[in-house]
C-alpha cells in the first residue's frame, strides 16, 4: 500500500465549549457563586483527532461549522493542533455547535469532576459533503456516528482502500446498525451496548455487537477503565487514580489513544491500558483538550503509575 498522507481521518462533531465551574451544581431558583471559566475547542471526532495529533501523527478532520464567530474558533483550535481541516464545509446562515458545560468541583468519586452539558447545533454533514480523497489518504477512519450517512459513505471508501473503520458509539440514530457493520472497532459509551441490544449485562451486549462484524468491540467505564471483546477473550483494563478537575472529553481522549495505539501495532492489552492513560491524563485539568498529552508524557504517566485493581 503507497504511503498515506494521513495517520487518521476524523468524521464527525466539533464544538466551542464554555466551562463554567461551581462548587455544587445548583437547585433550581437559587443562585451560585462561579469558580472558574474556560472556552476551548471540543466535540467527539474533533477531539479524537487533536489527541492523536498531540502524540505526534498526522490527523485530518472533516465536519461541518457555520459561517459564525464559533465556527472560526473552533477551526482556529483544530489548526492549533496540527489537525488538517481542509475537509471541513462552511455552511452559510447557520450555528455551529455550541456547548455550556457545568463542572462541579466538589463531590466524592466520580462525583467530582462531574459535568452538566447544555447544546445548540443547526450545522450538519451530508454524505455530498464529505471529500472522498481526504477519506482515502488515510491509513484509519475515525467515525462518532452523528452523520450516518456520510459516514456509511466514508467507511465504503475506507474499506476500499484497506484502512480500518473506528467507530465511538454513544447514540444509536436510525441506520446505525449498518455503520457498525462497516466498522472493525467499535468502541462504545457506556450505556451504548444496553441501549442498542436490549442486554443490560456488558459481555453479553459486546458478544452480539462483536457478531455484527467488528473486529474488537469494547466499551469504556469511566475511573473503571474499558473492557473489550476480540471473539476470542476479554479484555479488563482498569482505569487509573488521579486528581480528576473535570472528565470532559475523557472519552474522545481515550479514543485518540486507541487509535494510536492501532496504528503503532500494539497488542489490545497495551493499547487500552494506553488509552486509559490518555483518558485519565486529560482529567486532570478544566477543558476536553487542555491536558491531551503528548507521546513522551504518556510514556512517563505509564511508567509512573499503576491502574486501579480490575473492575
Amino acid at each position: 500500500m503507497p504511503q498515506k498522507k494521513f495517520d487518521a481521518v476524523g468524521i464527525g462533531l466539533n464544538s466551542v465549549d464554555q466551562f463554567c465551574v461551581v462548587r455544587e451544581y445548583p437547585t433550581a431558583n437559587t443562585k451560585s457563586g462561579i469558580l472558574e471559566t474556560a472556552r476551548e475547542g471540543g466535540g467527539q471526532a474533533a477531539t479524537a483527532m487533536a489527541a492523536l495529533a498531540r502524540l505526534g501523527l498526522h490527523a485530518a478532520y472533516i465536519g461541518a461549522v457555520g459561517d459564525d464567530e464559533a465556527g472560526a474558533f473552533s477551526l482556529a483550535s483544530l489548526r492549533a493542533e496540527g489537525v488538517n481541516v481542509e475537509g471541513v464545509v462552511t455552511q452559510r446562515g447557520r450555528a455551529s455547535q455550541f456547548a455550556l458545560i457545568i463542572v462541579q468541583r466538589e463531590g466524592e468519586g466520580e462525583e467530582k469532576g462531574a459535568r452538566t452539558i447544555l447544546w445548540r447545533r443547526e450545522v450538519s454533514l451530508d454524505p455530498e459533503d464529505v471529500r472522498e480523497e481526504i477519506v482515502r489518504a488515510g491509513r484509519a477512519l475515525h467515525l462518532d456516528g452523528h452523520h450516518v450517512e456520510a459516514e456509511i459513505a466514508a467507511a465504503r471508501w475506507a474499506r476500499e482502500e484497506g484502512s480500518p473503520v473506528f467507530l465511538d458509539a454513544e447514540r444509536a440514530p436510525e441506520g446505525i446498525e449498518n455503520l457498525i457493520e462497516l466498522t472493525d472497532y467499535l468502541i462504545a459509551a457506556e450505556d451504548f451496548p444496553a441501549l442498542f441490544t436490549g442486554v443490560s449485562e456488558h459481555r453479553e451486549a459486546l458478544r452480539r455487537l462483536h457478531a455484527m462484524g467488528p473486529g474488537v468491540v469494547g466499551v469504556t467505564l469511566g475511573a473503571r477503565g474499558a473492557l473489550a471483546y476480540d471473539g476470542t477473550r476479554f479484555y479488563e483494563s482498569p482505569g487509573f487514580h488521579v486528581d480528576v478537575l473535570d472528565t470532559t472529553g475523557a472519552g474522545d481522549a481515550f479514543h485518540g489513544g486507541f487509535l494510536y495505539g492501532v496504528l503503532r501495532k500494539m497488542g489490545l492489552e497495551d493499547t487500552l491500558r494506553f488509552a486509559n492513560a490518555v483518558a485519565a491524563m486529560n482529567c486532570t485539568t478544566l477543558g476536553g483538550r487542555a491536558a491531551l498529552p503528548r507521546l513522551s508524557e504518556v510514556e512517563a504517566f505509564l511508567r509512573a503509575n499503576s491502574p486501579r485493581e480490575s473492575p
